[in-house]
């Protein structure tokens, strides 16, 4: 054999490697593409889920709260939670909503008191109510810009 062909059976040779290597090298990014693509999409979900947790536990925190009815309170209404809506500053109050669900028609007075950690009372709204048996509606308690709702623990309502 001679050299020109010795070096040009090197050269296919060398081709021949090299396409094989290629084509491995293609495959294996094609597949860390569509792989990859779907752990990257997996994982996202995953710590998107994270945050949306995150975030709603600390809103449901700071905005929620228990609710502990007194005899009177669960006689004519179901069980329910309040939620703490913060006003501008020009509003000059506070108010707590609260979703009434009526076992009985009620019409009259409900007194919302706000409780610290220490179980101390910071704040009562008073309102008037006319609701009929098997009625919901939400009702909104005022507070006085003073009163620290976000010290509130829970609320008591008759």
């Amino acid at each position: 054999m001679s050299k020109e062909e010795k070096m040009k059976e090197a050269e296919e040779d060398g081709n021949e490697a090299i396409a094989v290597k290629s084509k491995l090298i293609e495959g294996a990014g094609k597949a860390l593409q569509d792989e990859g693509k779907a752990a990257a999409k997996s994982a996202s979900k995953g710590i998107g889920d994270v945050i949306k947790g995150i975030n709603s536990g600390v809103n449901e925190s700071i905005n929620q709260s228990d609710v502990i009815a007194e005899a009177s309170f669960k006689a004519n209404f179901e069980d329910c939670k309040a939620e703490k809506i913060y006003a501008s500053s020009e509003d000059k109050e506070k108010k707590v909503t609260i979703y009434l669900i009526a076992k009985n028609d009620f019409k009259g007075d409900l007194i919302l008191k706000a409780f610290n950690a220490d179980k101390k009372e910071i704040g009562r709204s008073r309102l008037k109510v006319d609701i009929k048996k098997d009625d919901a509606k939400y009702v909104d308690f005022t507070f006085d810009e003073r009163t620290h709702l976000l010290q509130t623990e829970y609320f008591s309502i008759k």
